[in-house]
């Protein structure tokens, strides 16, 4: 079997997958590597000896051990698996926020049709932000990424240098950004002391991304600006739930339930783009979402 998986796979993917039983000879043999990033671990793919490539089940992939890869194996995400159920729970918290159904205590409620959006990262999930906010709110939209896909739904984009320019004036700032060496805390004080007042500020990328101290600091210095995430900050590699966050009127969280582990339906769903992904890698055919590993090396 060229194709091995450390996970269970859906049904239709049975019969170019192989993921009970493995032997060492399956796992010598294989060329692809279908995994959650965690699960990738070193003393395994030093026993890969014929590993042309890995397929991650998650969009994110900023949990695979690089060092350890052969520099001939290639790495692929799931990005886009799971774009529009976060897309979903990034508006439901935008909403929450904005009309604020996640406090009990009356407090003033933001519109939200006719507002400027800001999304950090284009990918598949800030593609769909940008179709709820142009379709469904006739929002203003303003794209900041490395590289742009659909341009469709975005007003106006720019490289993410542009960072600090376009943060003050979003009503609605949306973060899908991967977390790699580039992203890493880039929503500091320095940058977050600049949005407006009363704005709103959703994570759906990855915890890390804004640092836990500072957006807490904001929102006590400047109780009118609202924050809402689906993703943590991670301590000894396990993402923790347990925020101080939470004592805040003007935060509103959920469980990183988002994608995966939303429901089964979209896990299975994005685990059979995956594997096709991979399927389509050892017929030799176009592959999506190539990861480049230099973004990821310290």
């Amino acid at each position: 079997m060229k194709i091995v998986s450390l996970d269970k796979v859906p049904e239709a993917c049975r019969s170019y997958v192989k993921y009970e039983n493995l032997t060492v000879n399956d796992l010598k043999i294989a060329e692809v590597l279908l995994a959650w990033p965690k699960q990738v671990k070193p003393d395994l793919i030093k026993g890969m000896t014929s590993l042309k490539a890995i397929q991650t089940f998650s969009a994110g992939v900023d949990d695979l051990d690089f060092s350890a890869l052969p520099e001939n194996v290639r790495v692929f995400s799931n990005a886009g698996a799971f774009s529009l159920p976060v897309a979903e729970q990034a508006w439901s918290l935008a909403l929450t926020l904005a009309k604020g159904t996640n406090c009990r205590k009356k407090v003033e409620t933001f519109q939200i049709s006719d507002r400027d959006v800001l999304i950090l990262g284009a990918g598949g999930i800030g593609i769909e932000i940008a179709r709820i906010a142009k379709n469904g709110f006739n929002d203003h939209v303003i794209g900041l990424s490395r590289s742009f896909r659909d341009l469709k739904n975005f007003d106006k984009t720019f490289p993410m240098s542009y960072l600090n320019e376009t943060i003050s004036s979003a009503d609605y700032i949306f973060d899908t950004l991967p977390l790699n060496k580039y992203t890493n805390g880039i929503l500091n004080y320095n940058i977050l002391k600049s949005v407006k007042d009363k704005s709103v500020i959703v994570n759906v990328g990855r915890g890390e991304t804004i640092v836990e101290d500072d957006i807490y600091r904001i929102l006590t210095e400047r109780n009118n600006i609202r924050f809402g995430t689906d993703v943590f900050w991670r301590k000894n590699g396990v993402e923790v739930f347990e925020t101080k966050l939470w004592q805040l009127d003007n935060f509103a969280g959920t469980l990183h339930t988002g994608g995966a582990y939303g429901n089964e339906e979209v896990l299975n769903r994005a685990k059979e783009i995956a594997c096709k992904n991979a399927l389509r890698f050892t017929e030799g055919s176009f592959t999506e979402n190539e990861v480049k590993k230099d973004d990821y090396y310290k």
